[in-house]
């Protein structure tokens, strides 16, 4: 393990239960973690709030520091501020805006000749104006009151930068959700400009895995933010990815061919990541 993953945390990651398969359950992520010297990770589901497994596991691993939230898709009634607030008593740090219901992904996905893509059903962040929609300044503000995080999800980068700008208003903070991703897109600038407003860009190593987004972009975009406004992740979890700690690993090993430092390195896997969570030591 490279020093600056000593102590890092994931902060993307889906695990079993769910209602897909998955690389690797709760439990065995934590075994991993735990032999791999990582501190922990923020677990991520689609479809169902986290924030009881993640209390669970911290019962168990106590080592280690986990922590979950919610994600707004229909399973969960959309932008439903009371979902929000359910999670907040539990213990969830993070809300995700919507994900696989998200008008953005859907039509990215029809676009793209995906099976079963259905913008029907989606739900909307923005009204015909380009304004925030009422529910989603609602689930700001329940975010700010409870303490939670706010991942942009995948919804568009119009979207998410509407919801940064809102966020900074609103004394939220924001993650714009893998930020390279070709579901949703952040231009460079964009990323500087939600930066400028107090937002933190994530980079998940998925895109970059599968080859969608190419490292070297990847070291352009974090260099133009500044390592202290970004956070490293993998989003991994499907059966066919390296486990978490693997992918960690090897995204660490790409970027630091690209020239960034340990010191640089472990503040985005490792010292933000903890700050956010609220895990610092």
């Amino acid at each position: 393990m490279r020093d600056c993953l000593r102590g890092a945390y994931e902060m993307h990651v889906h695990t079993s239960p769910d209602v897909t398969a998955r690389k690797c359950s709760d439990l065995e992520l934590a075994r991993r973690f735990r032999d791999a010297g990582l501190a922990g990770a923020l677990i991520k589901c689609h479809y169902a709030d986290t924030a009881a497994r993640a209390a669970l596991l911290n019962e168990q691993f106590a080592q280690l520091h986990f922590a979950g939230g919610v994600t707004l898709n229909n399973s969960v009634g959309g932008l439903n501020p009371e979902a929000v607030a359910a999670s907040g008593k539990m213990g969830g740090r993070i809300v995700w805006f919507p994900t696989m219901d998200s008008r953005s992904y859907q039509e990215f996905r029809k676009q793209n000749g995906t099976p079963g893509a259905d913008p029907s059903r989606c739900i909307d962040v923005l009204d015909g104006r380009g304004n925030l929609v009422p529910e989603a300044l609602a689930v700001l503000e329940t975010a700010k009151r409870c303490g939670m995080l706010v991942g942009t999800g995948h919804v568009s980068a119009a979207e998410g930068l509407a919801l940064a700008r809102a966020g900074a208003k609103t004394g939220c903070q924001v993650i714009l959700t893998h930020a390279d991703n070709p579901a949703d897109v952040y231009t460079t600038d964009q990323q500087r400009e939600a930066a400028a407003l107090g937002a933190i860009v994530e980079h998940c190593y998925f895109t970059t895995y599968y080859k969608r987004t190419p490292i070297e972009t990847i070291a352009a975009q974090i260099r133009a933010v500044g390592v202290e406004r970004v956070i490293l992740s993998t989003d991994f979890g499907q059966p066919q990815s390296p486990y978490s700690d693997e992918g960690l690993l090897q995204y660490a090993d790409l970027l630091a061919a690209q020239g960034f430092s340990d010191a640089e390195l472990g503040m985005m896997f490792r010292d933000t990541p903890a700050r956010l969570l609220g895990f610092e030591r």
